[in-house]
């Protein structure tokens, strides 16, 4: 989340407000109704985990998922072990300022550190409430089934808040749907469900033996936080080197060049003047829309290239291109999500397409989109075998194809994306945006 609070939208600023509010009414009554003392041993135990949550969160990973993208904070099992192992009122005490630390250190947007102050205070807060509620003081957090109960129920109560505040605090920003977006973020709940609840158990039974313990935790979270850390490098080592490849392929002919990154601007002007779909949606159609034509890299320039009309042979080696690139990025996970919709973009609305000829809404509809946005940017580029056309004629021919190759609904989005009073939004041939999640 970046940007000044008058440059946010209006909901986020009224979410911000009262996460901020509620964050500081909460600890004003605990604060109020009991007392907040260390001594020497609850110290040292503070001071481990201040430590251990500022260097976990300097190395928050990413993942990719079916259904989107995960954000995992490795602080998060820290931070839930302060509320239990401190108490709700020192142990969120504890993670505001680390969180504050960081945010601090990472030179973090004003609006963002706030969010992340408040957010990672209120839910080690309650997370830590719930457990010492229910909990029996007198044994360990693995002490008894009770105990372990109590464990989990605050480990859900951390992660379902955190997941709310997160999905309706940035949704906004992001033009996302609040309830879609927590409903991505839940997708991905067992994870932290299998992980978070374990270490966050594991630190008051350390720290009650000695705190000085706590630092053989370093191993159980640098492991797993390095390991995510390695698979998100890859990830986004993968889909840097599908879309140079994707370039280098346009350089075959070069009428074609930064053709993917064009249709992926267009493919975004679509999408701004659609009924809202699912973020992850978006995002993962214009990363297939970067590299929806990966699979030309299979056909030979003499067919690709031809500037005369094409044999029966020769096209049919161009339609396999679809199919191609699909089983291309079927193997890689980045991808996998959308090998359909890279398939199915030359699919025809009354069925005479290729790969497959679906027709109508059997064409899925990132395909949809892609088909509008990559012909429109092939009629007004040069070809080999025909001038450009200009803008007016592009669209006609686009009007022409309604109900028969393109859905009308996408053509009449186009539409008013190339129409609207925006411009910025419509990537012309020179200063196409690269809309690359």
């Amino acid at each position: 989340m970046t940007g000044t609070a008058e440059t946010l939208p209006t909901t986020t600023r009224v979410s911000v407000s009262l996460l901020l509010s509620t964050t500081i009414i909460v600890y004003a009554i605990a604060f109020w109704q009991g007392s907040a003392s260390l001594d020497a041993h609850d110290l040292t135990v503070a001071i481990i985990l201040y430590t251990f949550f500022v260097f976990a969160e300097a190395f928050d990973v990413s993942f990719p998922h079916t259904s989107g993208t995960f954000h995992l904070s490795v602080g998060s099992p820290v931070a839930l072990a302060a509320g239990l192992t401190l108490g709700p009122l020192v142990g969120g005490g504890v993670i505001i300022l680390a969180t504050l630390t960081e945010s601090l250190i990472a030179r973090r947007a004003l609006i963002k550190s706030v969010v992340n102050v408040a957010t990672f205070g209120l839910v080690t807060f309650l997370g830590g409430a719930v457990y010492h509620e229910l909990a029996d003081p007198s044994r360990s957090a693995l002490g008894s089934v009770r105990n372990m109960v109590a464990v989990t129920a605050a480990g859900i109560v951390f992660i379902l808040l955190n997941a709310a505040v997160v999905s309706f605090v940035v949704a906004p920003v992001v033009g996302a749907s609040p309830l879609r977006m927590l409903q991505t973020n839940l997708s991905g709940i067992y994870i932290e469900l299998v992980t978070l609840p374990p270490l966050g158990a594991i630190v008051p039974v350390l720290a009650a033996e000695n705190p000085l313990a706590l630092l053989v935790m370093v191993i159980p979270l640098i492991g797993p936080m390095l390991a995510f850390k390695g698979f998100e490098n890859a990830r986004r080592e993968t889909q840097e080197m599908m879309e140079r490849l994707a370039d280098i392929l346009e350089r075959r002919d070069p009428s074609t060049y930064h053709h993917s990154e064009r249709v992926t601007g267009y493919v975004r002007a679509i999408l701004s003047e659609m009924p809202p779909l699912p973020y992850e949606t978006t995002q993962g159609l214009l990363a297939a829309a970067r590299v929806h034509d990966i699979g030309k890299v299979a056909i030979r320039d003499e067919a690709l290239l031809k500037a005369g009309p094409l044999t029966d042979e020769e096209w049919a080696e161009i339609q396999q291109h679809a199919a191609i690139g699909a089983d291309i990025v079927q193997h890689l996970w980045v991808y996998r999500p959308w090998a359909a919709v890279i398939r199915h973009h030359h699919e025809r609305w009354d069925g005479r397409g290729y790969p497959d000829g679906l027709a109508g809404e059997e064409i899925p509809i990132g395909a949809r989109i892609i088909a509008v946005a990559d012909a429109y940017d092939a009629m007004t580029a040069d070809r080999v075998y025909r001038p450009a056309l200009d803008q007016a004629t592009a669209l006609r021919e686009l009007d022409k194809g309604c109900g028969k190759q393109f859905d009308p609904t996408i053509v009449a989005a186009f539409h008013r994306a190339m129409g609207s009073e925006d411009h910025s939004a419509t990537p012309t041939r020179e200063t196409a945006p690269v809309a690359v999640p």
